[in-house]
């Protein structure tokens, strides 16, 4: 269902404005991937910088590195004590760059 601040009109569509629509629509989606692989590609670029704050003029771009620790449960299904237990965590970690405006 359209939203109230779409370009959605209530009314039933031609067979050539449901083409049309569906081109368009295409097309849009396209160039949304398009966008997102360019955005993801310079945020990764940003991330190669390593951790910190980066500023452009109106907007920031913080990198940091957030390291956490999952359960590995098959292991952990044949250890009982909470020192055996503490040997099924395995490290992780994952760096993350967010966009501030200023």
């Amino acid at each position: 269902m359209a939203k109230a601040n779409s370009t959605a009109v209530a009314a039933a569509l031609t067979p050539k404005q449901i083409v049309r629509t569906v081109d368009k629509l295409a097309a849009l989606k396209a160039q949304i991937a398009n966008l997102e692989t360019e955005a993801d590609n310079l945020s990764d670029l940003l991330k190669l910088q390593g951790e910190g704050v980066y500023f452009g003029n109106m907007h920031k771009f913080m990198v940091a590195t957030v390291t956490g620790q999952r359960l590995d449960t098959r292991l952990a299904q044949t250890f009982l004590t909470p020192a055996q237990l503490s040997q099924c965590l395995k490290m992780t970690s994952t760096t993350t760059g967010r966009l501030y405006a200023l």
